[in-house]
């Protein structure tokens, strides 16, 4: 897997110390239902890149899944979306009077999402003063997620085989103008399975994809017009700048929150 494509001349910094659950599981509102690590300052993406695809490789029977943007709140608007949704909810409970199952959660997040087309025209391309469209937050990562204000991240290692469903480990988008968990269920595997791209992270707006080679020319002009057909209000000459950004690249980023 290409390391931090689209960071040319990127100077190395020292890999960002991993600190695992077992040694000092992380406070969470929602609880966290997967063992991983603690990536302690990981200031950059390009750091966050490596540290995922690392842990990936090291770990190919699971998905490695990390928080991006904002943790705190991602983890927060998480925990209420799993609530909102009943998603720990075994069929027959009237509320989960236990503690809360990976399983569980997961077989419910696919039993929820059947039938759930991929989210087109939901969200809008961007919302004033906020530069959070597609284009704006592929070309610069860093300010998108705001890294320099990322104390940590978490890497989970999720049980599954399908980076689509790694979602489950932390299923979000609890406010009615978001993508819920069901649709950004829908969107993933729809980008997994037409451009090879697995769910890599999650963050309080924004999902991360990542392929295991870099978009040629084609497959980036292909994938940005798709991209542009997800959000409303998609301005004239957007794909190209998309497509323009995305090749040569291995990952995407997308926003899956009206703001």
């Amino acid at each position: 897997m290409a390391i931090g494509s689209g960071f040319f001349g990127f100077r190395r910094e020292k890999p960002p110390a991993l600190v695992p659950f077992a040694e000092a599981k992380p406070r969470s509102f929602g609880g966290l239902l997967c063992d991983g690590v603690v990536v302690l300052n990981p200031g950059s993406f390009a750091a966050l890149l490596d540290v995922q695809a690392r842990l990936q490789a090291e770990r190919p029977d699971m998905r490695v899944l990390l928080t991006l943007n904002d943790r705190a709140q991602a983890e927060y608007t998480s925990g209420h979306a799993v609530d909102s949704h009943d998603l720990d909810v075994m069929a027959g409970e009237e509320f989960a009077d236990r503690p809360p199952e990976f399983a569980v959660r997961l077989a419910n997040l696919r039993a929820k999402a059947e039938g759930v087309a991929v989210p087109r025209g939901v969200l809008d391309w961007e919302t004033s003063g906020d530069d959070n469209d597609p284009v704006t937050i592929n070309r610069d990562p860093e300010a998108a997620l705001r890294i320099d204000r990322e104390k940590d991240s978490l890497a989970q290692f999720v049980p599954v085989n399908e980076a689509a469903d790694a979602l489950a480990a932390m299923p979000n988008g609890y406010f009615a103008s978001d993508l819920d968990p069901m649709q950004s269920l829908a969107l993933a595997r729809h980008l997994e399975t037409e451009y090879g791209l697995g769910l890599f992270g999650i963050g309080a707006s924004v999902l991360g994809f990542r392929r295991a080679a870099v978009m040629d020319g084609a497959v980036a002009a292909r994938l940005a017009r798709d991209v542009a057909d997800f959000y409303a209000g998609t301005p004239v000459g957007a794909a190209e700048a998309l497509t323009a950004l995305l090749t040569g690249r291995d990952w995407l980023l997308l926003r899956y929150t009206e703001s």
